[in-house]
């Protein structure tokens, strides 16, 4: 299957509804918040479908979700003065069929990583063609951080974070960057 992100208001309500993480912060803010936060312009939610489905009009099922917004990160060390412009993707959740162990592609790939990795390839492309970023950021709880880290994401500790701003109250998250400016970068992206 491929993957690919839209924004949520190009699905239908009752697909929307059917969606299950596993975890009722996640699921009740893609059902009840999403649009809320996308007309008050603090995210623009995309919702991962399958392909085929979508060119056909007929999207069954979402397979997770991502709300993005604009931000920036402003190195500590101020001698250089290094600003990264970046996307932050404030919640990404996976459908609960997805997750584990047994929950991968027929090339032996976790459904997880590759819907991630679709992701990535969208804000690649936003950042390529519609507003220029050069860097993602998100603050990964425990149970995304393996994921995170092993698409190539890495501490973003030599920079400081944006001011405490209205979010989910999610406890315990790691901040995290990934640079598209990477050696390695686009090889995450698209291998």
């Amino acid at each position: 299957m491929i993957f690919e992100f839209i924004p949520i208001n190009k699905t239908l309500k009752n697909v929307i509804q059917e969606f299950d993480c596993g975890t009722d912060k996640y699921n009740s803010f893609l059902k009840e918040d999403a649009f809320d936060w996308m007309a008050n312009g603090y995210a623009t939610t995309y919702v991962a479908v399958d392909s085929d489905e979508n060119n056909d009009g007929k999207i069954s099922k979402i397979y997770a979700y991502a709300s993005v917004n604009a931000t920036g990160l402003l190195g500590k060390n101020l001698d250089k003065k290094k600003y990264l412009s970046c996307a932050e993707i404030r919640l990404f959740a996976v459908a609960k069929a997805l997750r584990g162990d047994e929950a991968v592609d027929i090339d032996g790939v976790r459904y997880s990583y590759k819907v991630f990795q679709a992701l990535m390839q969208e804000l690649y492309h936003i950042a390529t063609s519609t507003i220029g970023f050069c860097a993602v950021t998100l603050n990964s709880n425990d149970e995304g951080l393996n994921l995170y880290t092993k698409f190539g994401f890495v501490h973003s500790q030599e920079y400081l974070l944006p001011e405490d701003e209205e979010k989910l109250d999610i406890e315990d998250c790691t901040p995290l960057v990934f640079s598209f400016l990477g050696e390695d970068s686009l090889y995450k992206l698209f291998e």
